[in-house]
Parts: structure tokens; sequence; C-alpha cells
């Protein structure tokens, strides 16, 4: 059985990261052509893999997020995990569709209602997922990488008070639980690595709040 997925996450990570690479080697004086035909083809493609077909307006309802693509079967695979929402952090969603995705951001599915969860951060899946497992790795816990770069999107965005709210709780979180790989939403008890080295420089970058890492236009 074949399996080809074109992953979200680490596709909108990608697209990121190729602006900073441009960047780079404009400083380094190198060529940038190439570099500039992935971003190009990143920029017409998005939408055309990871929004469900029949798409008519992002965020309508949670069916109309974003998802990652079986290229074998040809279709999206529907489920609501954080990628559906991290493409905020790509700078590719129209101004006229970015208040609908946060306001999924902010949903109390996603714990940004009031009494569900420990703090206002997000967790790595859907709560009202049936998949969704609070201690189980990717299937429910919270990550500061994830979470820092929703805050960089809605920052990118303008959405100051909504990412001061995921910042405030990544470092109550570090405060109280140290720099650990993941955490519990509903307790925020700190999970897996300790001393986790990404969660450490990510928290960092979050207390210095200098806007470095917000992607570029």
């Amino acid at each position: 059985i074949h399996f080809r997925i074109k992953d979200l996450l680490f596709s909108s990570i990608l697209f990121v990261a190729n602006k900073y690479m441009v960047k780079i080697a404009k400083i380094l004086g190198e060529d940038t052509a190439e570099i500039t035909d992935w971003i190009s083809r990143t920029k017409k493609n998005f939408y055309k893999y990871f929004i469900p077909t029949g798409y008519q307006k992002l965020g309508i309802s949670e069916n109309t997020l974003f998802c990652n693509y079986d290229l074998v079967a040809k279709s999206c695979i529907r489920k609501r995990t954080i990628s559906s929402l991290l493409p905020i952090y790509t700078g590719l969603i129209p101004n006229d569709e970015i208040d609908l995705l946060v306001n999924w951001i902010t949903h109390a599915h996603w714990c940004g209602g009031e009494g569900r969860c420990f703090l206002p951060v997000i967790p790595s899946t859907d709560l009202e997922e049936s998949y969704f497992h609070p201690l189980t790795y990717w299937r429910g816990p919270v990550w500061v990488n994830t979470n820092w770069m929703i805050w960089l999107g809605l920052l990118k965005y303008g959405y100051r008070q909504a990412a001061n709210k995921i910042r405030n709780g990544i470092l109550q979180l570090a405060t109280k639980q140290g720099f650990r790989e993941y955490y519990n939403p509903f307790t925020g008890e700190g999970l897996g690595g300790k001393a986790f080295s990404w969660s450490a420089a990510l928290i960092i970058d979050m207390i210095e709040d200098k806007g470095i890492g917000i992607p570029p236009d």
C-alpha cells in the first residue's frame, strides 16, 4: 500500500524557513532563484492541497479548517489537530478570512473557553475529538513549539491580545513546571523530557517578545 501524505504543519514551517533562507542568501550574496521558486510554488498550491474540496470560506465551520492531504487518495485527511490552525504562521491567509481562523484558535475546543483547561494555551488535538488524550504525545498535550508559531502568527496579523494569552499561558507553565517537552492541558503538569532545550529556547524568545521570529512578508 502506498503512503504519501502532504503534511500541513511541516509545509507551513518549510514555507517560513524558505523566507528566512532568502534573507540569509541575500546577506551572503548567494543566488535566491531556486528558493524563491519554492516559495512561489507553495503560495500557488497551499489552498489547493490543504483546504477541503468544495471550499467556500476558511473557518465557517471546523470542517472548513486546513487539513493534511493524501496524495494517493487525492483528498483531505479530516483530523482536527493543531495543524489545522498553524497556517496562521505562514502569513498566507487573506485578511478577509483571518478573523474566522482566530475565532477557532480562541474557541473552547482548543482551550480558549473559560474553565475547560488549566490555561488558554492550545493543545495538539481538538478537545472534542474521539482520539484526543491529554497525556499521549501529539494526541492532546500542549507543546511549546506549536504555540510559539501560532503566537507569532497572531502577532503578524495584529492580534496582540490573543497572542498575549498564549504567551502568558506558556510562561506560566514553564514557571510552575519547568522547561518540559509537553504539558497536560487540563492540569498543567509537565510531561516527557525535562530541561527540554527547544522549549527553553522558544520560551526565552517569548520572554524577550521582540518579534524577531514574526515571519517576513
